[in-house]
């Protein structure tokens, strides 16, 4: 058996026909059939069913499918790194960013392009929910996210730091803009454009337990879907949130600042996330492995 064969086997179940097999690797039908037929007669087993259906896996078809596709993945990423030993790492990574985790991701992602020039970065910016979804499909490679949340389980996450929860104000809308903290029961009848009660980091149920511990349910006025929302609504003084501290440094220069809240010290940790299962080209992998003390 030869890796030829296993490839032309392999084209063939992913494209279903010779001849969709043959398009996709720019040969002839004649030397993939021939290539078949003699990987058949060697192993002793038919491999597919030809019917009016089209060509459908036998049962040892199936085993050899499987088989065969994981060793030629393993194949490709020796390649890839032999290769990249010697013209230096190079490929694309693509990467989810939360809009919570940009002040982590943006210089992680500066400082690994100034050491691996040659890799393609490709980034999205999107919602916890449909980010996750696109790495466990994998169409993304790694995505920065909080640490945390049920749905996160069986990725592999790398804590990159973390920091306080805090109130989100402005200068108009702080609840004690003489104090360098504000106590809990300032906060009753504040404003507040919180993310919903469901978020997948639990911070507004943090803030009610508080609240509710001291006597009081605080005046939400806004329940959000995302961050940039919420942000948005404090920026323009229509109520204060309770956020990540680092998150006021996506709004620079906007009047927005954080302070924190008397007796809540939780902290929200930053982590960059991947499917260990998958196949991982030598950019990604070097990407997980990336020295933070370099940023």
């Amino acid at each position: 058996m030869t890796i030829r064969q296993l490839e032309y086997f392999c084209a063939v179940v992913e494209e279903k026909s010779v001849s969709a097999a043959a398009r996709k690797l720019h040969v002839a039908q004649p030397p993939i059939s021939r290539q078949i037929g003699l990987l058949e007669q060697e192993l002793g087993a038919q491999l597919f069913r030809r019917g009016n259906k089209g060509m459908m896996l036998t049962d040892a078809g199936q085993s050899l499918y499987q088989q065969g596709r994981a060793y030629i993945s393993d194949i490709e990423r020796l390649s890839e790194h032999v290769r990249s030993l010697g013209s230096g790492v190079r490929g694309v990574v693509r990467v989810g960013l939360l809009y919570s985790t940009v002040p982590y991701g943006l210089p992680y992602l500066r400082a690994y392009h100034e050491a691996y020039p040659q890799v393609e970065l490709y980034i999205r910016l999107g919602s916890p929910q449909d980010l996750l979804a696109d790495l466990n499909r994998g169409e993304l490679n790694v995505l920065f996210l909080r640490a945390g949340a049920k749905e996160t389980i069986g990725l592999k996450e790398r804590i990159l730091g973390s920091d306080a929860l805090r109130l989100i104000v402005t200068a108009g809308t702080d609840p004690a803009p003489e104090l360098d903290a504000v106590p809990i029961e300032r906060l009753r009848d504040v404003p507040m454009c919180l993310l919903r009660s469901d978020d997948l980091w639990g911070y507004t149920e943090t803030l009610l337990k508080e609240c509710q511990r001291c006597g009081f349910s605080p005046n939400i006025v806004c329940q959000c879907y995302d961050t940039p929302m919420s942000m948005q609504l404090v920026q323009s003084g229509f109520g204060v949130s309770f956020l990540p501290e680092s998150i006021v440094q996506t709004l620079p220069h906007s009047g927005i600042y954080a302070k924190p809240v008397l007796g809540l010290s939780e902290r929200s940790y930053v982590a960059l996330a991947w499917n260990e299962n998958d196949y991982h080209s030598a950019s990604v992998e070097v990407f997980t492995r990336f020295d933070t003390e370099l940023i």
